[in-house]
């Protein structure tokens, strides 16, 4: 039914609940997530090893789990990339190409692969049919987790080592959509074989934009483009703001944000306000208001979800760089501060890097997304849909490519790997194949 969808070109199509509910019927679990739920229940916050996860067989997970984290040098600093492989053990997987998940701004791999109930994620489900690898950006990942409260936390940019504060604010600084595409592209490259599609959700759909401008990666994404609640790139995302009357407050919003030396945490009342609680969200119960489901959430996640977010990570999202002036001079005092060494122009020559983000050369794109999912699309004003919007742009400067974008018609929002882990695999397993061809 997906396949005959997609054959057609229309602005966008909506896919009906009850066909949505049929997506994944035929996804089946072998031992339907209980060895990986018992191994989140048994670790402190359900902050598991993902090592230990290749101790189980692949025939119980219908996979095989590998744990690759990767250290690179990048402004003359070590970072380390995580990223955890599901080789499937589908017969055909091989047939379809590797699908990247990158984490958005204040979570990692942990979202994508089990829920905040430790129920069967939708990595799991994904990797039934295809070849998953769940990546963790730099400093979003902690063996363990963390136990302080996120507005407390440190990044864990190098695995086996707990910097000191000072260093931790020097990485802060000069964390751009840059320095994480190229770790992100050496683990792709390391790890994976054949084609690949970059899924970068949220914040990292830009990094995941990136991909088609880099000659490592060109050959591998043969001008594929899959998306979950992706938007676009920055360039496209600021261009669209300024059409529609929205880009001053946006730069005002962020010219308030703290130094980029600082972290962003992440609260329960944001989560409201984004329109990040729906209600499919598993945490919910009846009478339960949304912000109280927010708070049960965080409360679930809060150890082995990072919740917090690099400044400069969500200045280089958005793509204002009217504030590149404002942002230099934060780098330079915190560098000078510390008298680190590091060539403050390479960092300078990085800044909003995503603004240069291709957008002509691809050959087929996709654009999945939840009917409720506040900052992609709009339940009501569809010419407002940020998915659309920019779907519509690419239309402009590819006219000959085919372009489509696929609305689940039910309210789940912008954490539908969560609310709806399984039915969501099976949709996007549609549109991987239907790229392939």
């Amino acid at each position: 039914m997906i396949a005959n969808i997609l054959a057609k070109q229309q602005p966008y199509t909506v896919i009906s609940e009850d066909l949505f509910l049929r997506l994944g019927d035929g996804i089946v679990l072998p031992d339907e997530g209980q060895s990986v739920k018992q191994l989140s229940e048994n670790a402190a916050g359900g902050a598991f090893d993902p090592r230990d996860l290749e101790e189980i067989s692949g025939e119980k997970l219908g996979y095989k789990a590998t744990w690759v984290p990767l250290r690179y040098e990048y402004y003359g600093l070590p970072w380390d990339i995580t990223g955890l492989k599901l080789e499937s053990l589908h017969s055909k997987a091989s047939d379809i190409p590797w699908v990247v998940v990158i984490n958005g701004g204040s979570a990692n791999l942990y979202e994508f692969f089990v829920t905040p109930v430790n129920q069967p994620g939708w990595g799991q489900y994904l990797a039934q049919c295809t070849n998953v690898m769940l990546c963790s950006i730099p400093g979003n990942f902690k063996y363990g987790g963390w136990a302080q409260p996120p507005s407390e936390r440190l990044p864990q940019y190098v695995l086996d080592q707990d910097l000191s504060d000072e260093e931790v604010k020097i990485r802060n600084a000069v964390y751009t959509m840059r320095m994480v595409f190229e770790g992100l592209k050496r683990l792709v490259t390391n790890e994976t074989q054949g084609d690949v599609l970059l899924v970068g959700h949220s914040t990292g759909g830009d990094v995941a934009f990136l991909g088609l401008g880099d000659v490592d990666m060109t050959d591998r994404l043969k001008g594929r483009f899959l998306g979950w609640g992706s938007g676009g790139p920055s360039n496209l995302r600021r261009e669209w703001e300024q059409s529609v009357g929205k880009w001053e407050s946006t730069v005002k919003k962020l010219s308030g944000y703290p130094p980029v030396w600082e972290l962003r945490p992440r609260n329960g009342p944001e989560y409201v306000e984004s329109g990040y609680i729906g209600p499919l969200n598993p945490c919910g119960r009846p009478g339960m208001h949304d912000v109280e489901v927010a708070g049960r959430w965080l409360s679930l996640e809060a150890r082995r979800r990072p919740n917090f977010k690099q400044v400069l990570q969500d200045v280089e999202h958005h793509g204002a760089s009217e504030l590149q002036e404002k942002i230099e001079a934060e780098i330079k005092e915190t560098l000078c501060a510390a008298a680190a060494r590091i060539k403050m122009e390479e960092v300078f020559k990085d800044l909003f890097y995503t603004n240069q983000s291709p957008v002509m050369g691809y050959e087929k794109m996709v654009w999945t997304v939840g009917k409720w999912d506040k900052g992609h699309w709009h339940k009501t004003d569809i010419d407002n849909a940020r998915e659309l919007t920019i779907a519509n742009q690419f239309r402009d400067k590819n006219p000959k490519v085919e372009t489509r974008v696929l609305v689940y018609d039910l309210p789940m929002t912008h954490y539908g790997h969560i609310e709806m882990p399984q039915q969501l695999a099976g949709g996007l397993i549609a549109a991987i194949q239907w790229l392939a061809q």
